[in-house]
């Protein structure tokens, strides 16, 4: 069996921006699919794919540790956020079409399923401590027992600093009056703070109500600070989501810069890279708690992963836009904070094309623009 050809198909949709599929064909008729991490400039990441073809055309799919180092290590630099956004859909795609060839589900290629259900939280969000409380209580009837918000409320940057601190009090505390003392919440900062000693005042001053975690607390560029931040918190540091590959996170463990480690498998390389992220992490006490804004065949991938790791611990989740779920053949949504273990051959699910027919590219993806008080940029 032989790689003929690598194809991306790419889409927007106002409730979705922007999809970036990639699908992976063979001469044996079986063909593999994966999702493109949207870092911004999307329409970067098929040129990505294309050269990444050039190279795999006329290989062996089943090779995967193979090609990737063919692609990884034959890009001449280290490769950057587009690059492996584009390689690690590749990879999936190479995952899907072994699984196929075996009929066999991904997971069993990763060594098999080791629980036979997968732990979901959901982020919940709310300007006010009773919106973000309401919201906490409507995804605990629903059946999760685990939550994540923002710890700050989004005007925060326009408050005095005490001030700040005190309504993220004001919302922990509403929400642990709507749900209890049992769900585990966790909080993102979103690496907006600047300051390590303001993220050990936000942390502390939650402590009362028994945080789960503190993710991104700071900026992930600076991995020794990180380190020196989580000899200093009380409360669970988690992060990763924005590290390349098995290098930038095992500088991260060596520095001792987290306890739930979050890599993203659509920019860490896919599969291959993030099944040795998880090793690292295992033999250092860490859990994996994989980093997951996609659409549905990032989810499937990241499930088929989870169902296969021992030191997995949760997998974040959230709705699917009406374009994200018609564009796949079928979607895996959580049920009482579990999804089911997924099904096979390869990853159990396909793209359905003519969902993009009518959905051209219109432009890159772009985040908010946040400034400080005086108009400065601020971090984010």
């Amino acid at each position: 069996m032989k790689i003929t050809k690598i194809e991306t198909l790419i889409g927007s949709a106002p409730d979705a921006g922007n999809l970036v599929y990639v699908r992976t064909h063979t001469d044996a008729g079986i063909h593999g699919v994966g999702e493109v991490y949207h870092v911004g400039p999307d329409a970067a990441s098929p040129v990505w794919v294309e050269y990444f073809a050039e190279q795999l055309a006329g290989r062996d799919p089943t090779e995967i540790e193979r090609n990737w180092a063919l692609c990884y290590q034959g890009a001449r630099f280290p490769i950057g956020s587009s690059g492996l956004a584009a390689l690690s859909a590749i990879d999936v795609s190479l995952w899907d079409i072994t699984g196929k060839a075996l009929d066999k589900p991904v997971y069993e290629l990763l060594g098999g399923r080791v629980r036979d259900k997968i732990r979901a939280y959901w982020d919940i969000h709310g300007d006010t401590p009773a919106e973000l409380a309401e919201d906490a209580r409507k995804n605990v009837d629903l059946g999760y027992t685990a939550l994540k918000a923002s710890p700050l409320a989004t005007n925060w940057r326009d408050m005095r600093w005490n001030d700040a601190l005190a309504n993220a009090t004001a919302r922990f505390k509403a929400v642990r009056k709507a749900v209890g003392d049992d769900i585990d919440v966790g909080f993102d900062a979103h690496a907006a703070i600047f300051e390590p000693i303001r993220v050990l005042e936000l942390t502390d001053v939650l402590m009362e109500y028994n945080p789960w975690f503190m993710e991104e607390p700071i900026r992930m560029e600076n991995r020794h600070e990180m380190g020196k931040l989580r000899e200093k918190m009380q409360c669970a540091l988690a992060t990763g989501e924005c590290l390349y590959t098995k290098f930038e996170l095992w500088e991260l463990i060596r520095e001792k810069g987290v306890d739930i480690i979050q890599p993203e498998i659509c920019i860490v390389g896919g599969l291959t890279e993030m099944r040795k992220i998880a090793f690292m992490a295992e033999a250092h006490d860490l859990v994996m708690a994989p980093h997951n804004p996609m659409g549905p065949l990032a989810s499937m991938a990241n499930l088929h992963f989870d169902a296969a790791t021992s030191n997995f611990l949760i997998q974040e989740s959230r709705t699917l836009k009406p374009f994200e779920i018609a564009s796949v053949t079928n979607v895996n949504q959580p049920v009482d904070g579990y999804y089911s273990i997924p099904g096979g051959p390869g990853l159990g699910i396909d793209i359905v094309e003519e969902e993009f027919s009518d959905k051209p590219f219109k432009g890159s993806w772009h985040r908010g623009d946040r400034v400080n008080p005086d108009n400065s940029i601020a971090f984010i």
